[in-house]
């Protein structure tokens, strides 16, 4: 199978990025896309990129590191597309496209793009729009448009053992709006995770408001997809989770619901120094479930001379 270089460039302007709707006559017509194109023959990539610019939008562009990479078969053609962080001094102009546009890289997902710049486009929305980040990952808000992504999980029997069957769409569906509710009543709640090298969407994980025979409590959660299971990410996400509650929230103490037999979720909260302090029964569709308690204190802040280890 032939693979055809392409590079294309992020251009920034204080904290937009320049964007550029392909032309009517040509293939994937009227689709947003990042300027580029070809690489051709005795050119490096970062030459190629400088002459499309040139062509393309009468700029001299200044080629940095590489900010992703992806391979994607077309009807027509398969390309391998690289895109470089670039910066420019000159004033884009439309030569070749239909519109181009500077947007602000969180409102990014709104545009349709060439589905080879689709997961260029989720990482750079979840870099933008991230609550919270780790070495890995970026945790970010639960948008309408995740649903599929969700679903892929959510509809998983083997993920969702501990809810004793995979979500039906409709219940993928009120998941999802209950979710957003909570972003709006109390400010958090389960985040999407991604994966900062591909903008991969690897599950759910956040703080938020666990209820327990009445009382609100601050709790964690985590539900991943189980291709991404023993990578190290369902911990980190919940640590950094439990971190966001104690520093933002002003928790003092995180829990987390668990069911005796649910060990991979178990072993997490464990990984996280919580500790079983007690049980409760949650009835889930008519069924009555027993789950542990797992809780965490905010660390106490040492005194000076260490006075408040004592």
């Amino acid at each position: 199978m032939k693979i055809t270089q392409v590079v294309a460039a992020l251009i920034w302007r204080e904290d937009k990025i320049l964007i550029c709707r392909r032309p009517a006559n040509k293939a994937r017509a009227l689709l947003w896309e990042f300027p580029g194109g070809k690489v051709e023959a005795g050119e490096t990539k970062q030459q190629a990129l400088v002459r499309e610019c040139r062509e393309e939008l009468g700029i001299t562009v200044v080629p940095g590191s590489v900010y992703y990479e992806v391979t994607h078969t077309y009807p027509d053609i398969t390309i391998h597309l690289t895109l470089f962080n670039c910066t420019t001094q000159d004033e884009p102009q439309r030569l070749e496209h239909s519109e181009l546009a500077w947007v602000p890289p969180q409102n990014v997902t709104a545009y349709d793009f060439c589905p080879a710049d689709k997961a260029i486009v989720a990482k750079i929305a979840a870099q933008a729009n991230a609550k919270i980040k780790t070495e890995r990952l970026y945790l970010r808000e639960l948008t309408p448009s995740d649903e599929a992504e969700l679903k892929t999980f959510l509809q998983d029997e083997e993920v969702m053992y501990a809810w004793e069957a995979p979500f039906t769409d409709a219940e993928v569906t009120a998941w999802l709006t209950e979710n957003l509710r909570r972003y709006k009543e109390d400010g958090f709640s389960f985040y999407a995770v991604t994966e900062k090298c591909s903008g991969k969407f690897l599950g759910v994980c956040g703080p938020l408001i666990e209820t327990i025979n009445g009382e609100r409590r601050m709790g964690v959660a985590y539900i991943f997809n189980k291709a991404c299971w023993g990578k190290g990410y369902a911990t980190e996400a919940a640590q950094a989770s439990v971190n966001y509650a104690f520093s933002a929230l002003g928790a003092e103490e995180v829990i987390a619901e668990i069911r005796p037999e649910n060990k991979k979720s178990r072993r997490v909260a464990e990984r996280l120094g919580m500790a079983i302090s007690g049980s409760f029964v949650k009835t889930y569709k008519g069924k009555e479930m027993p789950h542990l308690i797992y809780v965490l204190k905010k660390p106490q802040k040492s005194g000076r001379n260490g006075a408040g280890n004592v």
